[in-house]
């Protein structure tokens, strides 16, 4: 694939740039003093996700310091492709975006047809707010007790273990491992993770990589087996699972950060306002630890290193895809 974003629709990005250019057809509309009516934070996420309690915790944090009733509005079908254009069609100033980096840098090169949303101008970086944990888990009957022993259990069955993973940056990351390891394991796609896991402890999908919110209970009923973390270190509440690097596999390892973009055209006071705004409501010690009691951390990241995660992201996406392709539908 060429080293360009797929087609965006209507809307024609300049580049490959992160869209931070204010103005456009629609800053003439902007409110005098943001925000002066409720805001609706779009979630890329089903409720019961892990992203949607972030976002639930943010919207409590961000209203006080706001001024303003922050409305959590969970649109999650599509590949966050309709989360994305939902923001991208509201008002100016009418609402943020709470998303998993992926819609910027995963989405628009795996998106089918034209994407509805146009990442270099709709999606402005505001920062980085929370970070989950991702787990490759088996279902409680398999052999496999790390990720060596699925790949062996892979081989010896061909084609007979099914797998799922949350759409975007880790899917690609587990197709390309796959097939960098010769393994034969058919997709299954879900909505979201909670059928996931529910599948997955019913045996109907033999393995998946998913966030621990919605897996945690599972994990520790026993009905399924988590044998690695994606993130950088070990999950607190699965002291005991090692990491990916740990399992030598470090071409799963992948820190899915949750991150807030603003609107096209978010004049620079509204964005220094957002700053404050999240910074004190990121280091409220209780944010911090209701996240860490749902197997999530809280993170503080900037514009600029949401920007740096984003164009890296990129480049692993489209050498992921040069070499396995897109995933088609059905």
């Amino acid at each position: 694939m060429p080293n360009t974003l797929r087609h965006f629709g209507r809307r024609t990005a300049g580049g490959l740039g992160l869209g931070l250019i204010l103005g456009g057809r629609r800053a003439a509309a902007q409110p005098a003093a943001w925000p002066d009516r409720p805001v609706r934070l779009i979630v890329a996420g089903v409720p019961g996700s892990g992203i949607d309690a972030i976002a639930r915790l943010l919207a409590e944090g961000l209203a006080p310091r706001l001024g303003q009733p922050v409305v959590v509005e969970n649109r999650a079908a599509g590949g966050m492709a309709i989360a994305g254009e939902a923001h991208a069609n509201a008002r100016p100033g009418e609402t943020l975006l709470l998303a998993p980096s992926a819609i910027a840098s995963t989405v628009p090169y795996t998106f089918e047809g034209r994407l509805p949303y146009d990442p270099e101008q709709d999606l402005v970086p505001l920062g980085v707010v929370a970070s989950e944990f991702l787990c490759l888990a088996v279902t409680a009957a398999s052999p496999a007790r790390d990720v060596a022993g699925l790949v062996a259990a892979a081989r010896a069955a061909p084609g007979t273990l099914n797998w799922y993973s949350v759409p975007g940056f880790m899917e690609l990351s587990f197709r390309l491992f796959l097939h960098r390891h010769a393994m034969d394991m058919p997709f299954v796609a879900y909505r979201g993770s909670p059928q996931a896991v529910v599948d997955l402890a019913a045996g109907r999908i033999q393995a998946a990589i998913l966030p621990l919110t919605p897996a945690l209970g599972s994990i520790r009923e026993g009905t399924i087996r988590a044998i690695a973390t994606t993130s950088g270190v070990r999950a607190p509440n699965l002291p005991d699972v090692p990491t990916m690097a740990e399992a030598r596999a470090p071409g799963l390892a992948y820190d899915p950060f949750t991150a807030l973009f603003g609107w096209r055209g978010m004049p620079p006071g509204a964005r220094d306002r957002m700053a404050a705004a999240m910074a004190d409501t990121l280091r409220d010690p209780a944010y911090a630890a209701r996240l860490g009691n749902a197997g999530m951390l809280a993170q503080a990241g900037s514009a600029a290193m949401l920007a740096e995660v984003i164009a890296m992201q990129r480049g692993q996406v489209q050498t992921a895809l040069r070499t396995v392709g897109q995933r088609r539908a059905g």
